[in-house]
């Protein structure tokens, strides 16, 4: 008799944990309890991104989610996941509402939700409402009836402030001088979800559906507005709406470990004194970590008016010498005009094209190719959308092949790669851009003059380093 898929998927998950727990032991520590808060200083924390360990997490992710779709009759699956936007605003009411921060004050004992409804002025009916909804999905512990109390994802939420400072700050300011998880979980409750309600009506909308225009999106529809998504941004009336952005973009980065960056493209193997360009790099601080394990290269940030301006601030307080010594300089430049730097070694772009429908892509990669030396590498980081099925259209690029999944688990690891699937649509909602499956991108980057010859995944992530080189 054959092995059923509920042993096959259980097998999965224990020989997994046991691959962490040797692990653990080896290291003479102790798995985190959900229980306790999340501390990404630790030792314990480092350990579990090593790539075993990210491999053995994964296959439990996507086994467990597997299993629980296996067992669980389907219309229950069905409705739980047709509500499963409440869970997205409990968190965002849990952000804005200082939640986090007054149940993190009580200590381990936890906070009675009359004493929470008197901190932040709100129904303590309610308040238990959404604590009991977030709970239930492990954020946040009820350690006895209406008493609640902190644990290890609802500390990642958390801003670190005493909720006299939050309570009632603006949806920016309370976010100031965070991680910016809670900026990009909050955004994506916010902007990312009102938008995303809109995009069933845009894809079955004859006349919309199949745009690529900025300004022709379900954010456009959701928000009544003309204005693409950066310039509803820079309207005065939706300034902290802009900050919020920028501190959650750098709480994006959290999604990858924080040497990300280098534990891919070789950058130090670029000849001395080669130039890199960090297109649309924002402040640079990506740049800034590139600078500190290189020292003889030089790097040119480019970015709009407003951002370089920021990026000025940035580099005085980070690293001032590489400005005053020219190592570092900071460009304005609008990445769909000609690029004015033309002995570039590598242009670099972190989450550029995934903002943009396919001809604005081609617009950007022409534009870098045109300026591009015979040596010059393009280098573009971004999540990679996996493929629910085996594909081997891209396999012969090194690097590109997933490791094959164990069966029977989904050769894209379901769960585990949730986020490139959900970003994409985030992506779409937002800007009606995308992310991209490889083979995608290695179509549209041929269609530029531009060939795929490398691809450096990062272990534990969505995200991973695209190299290609001129045609």
């Amino acid at each position: 008799m054959a092995v059923s898929s509920l042993r096959l998927l259980g097998q999965i998950i224990t020989d997994s944990i046991d691959i962490i727990e040797r692990r653990m032991a080896d290291a003479s520590l102790s798995f985190p309890s959900l229980d306790e808060p999340f501390n990404s200083t630790s030792k314990v924390e480092s350990v579990l991104v090593e790539p075993d360990m990210s491999k053995a997490t994964s296959h439990i992710i996507a086994a467990a989610a597997q299993l629980t779709a296996t067992v669980r009759r389907p219309v229950q699956t069905i409705m739980d996941d047709a509500l499963a936007f409440h869970l997205s605003w409990c968190i965002r009411a849990a952000i804005d509402g200082s939640l986090v921060e007054i149940v993190r004050e009580a200590g381990p004992q936890g906070i009675h939700i009359n004493d929470i409804a008197r901190k932040n002025k709100t129904d303590p009916l309610k308040v238990a409402r959404i604590l009991r909804l977030l709970t239930n999905n492990h954020i946040f512990q009820e350690i006895s009836p209406d008493v609640f109390a902190s644990n290890r994802l609802s500390s990642v939420l958390d801003s670190g402030k005493s909720s006299e400072e939050v309570v009632g700050a603006s949806i920016a300011e309370r976010h100031v001088g965070t991680s910016g998880v809670a900026a990009f979980a909050a955004m994506m409750s916010d902007e990312g979800m009102k938008a995303a309600a809109i995009l069933p009506e845009h894809f079955l909308d004859p006349t919309l559906s199949f745009s690529g225009e900025p300004d022709e999106t379900p954010f456009n529809r959701a928000f009544d507005t003309k204005l693409s998504l950066f310039d509803w941004y820079k309207k005065e009336k939706n300034e902290a709406f802009l900050r919020r952005f920028g501190l959650a973009m750098f709480g994006s980065r959290k999604l990858e470990p924080a040497d990300a960056i280098l534990t891919g493209f070789q950058w130090k193997d670029l000849p001395k004194g080669s130039t890199i360009v960090d297109v649309g790099g924002g402040v640079g601080s990506l740049s800034l970590i590139i600078a500190e394990a290189v020292p003889d290269i030089n790097i040119v940030i480019q970015d709009g008016q407003l951002t370089i301006a920021h990026a000025e601030e940035f580099w005085k307080a980070n690293m001032p010498s590489a400005i005053t010594s020219g190592r570092v300089q900071l460009q304005v430049h609008d990445f769909f005009h000609p690029q004015p730097v033309k002995d570039a070694s590598a242009f670099l772009l972190r989450s550029i094209l995934h903002d943009w429908a396919d001809p604005y892509v081609q617009k950007i990669l022409k534009s870098l190719r045109a300026a591009a030396t015979p040596e010059t590498k393009l280098v573009v980081v971004d999540a990679i959308v996996p493929y629910s099925c085996i594909a081997e259209v891209t396999s012969a690029i090194p690097g590109a092949a997933l490791e094959p999944a164990p069966f029977p688990l989904l050769p894209s690891l379901g769960k585990a790669n949730g986020y490139a699937y959900q970003a994409d649509m985030t992506m779409w909602a937002y800007f009606n851009g995308q992310n991209r499956t490889l083979g995608h991108s290695v179509a549209l980057a041929e269609e530029c003059g531009w060939k795929i010859i490398q691809v450096h995944r990062i272990p534990g992530s969505s995200f991973g380093q695209i190299v290609a080189v001129p045609m």
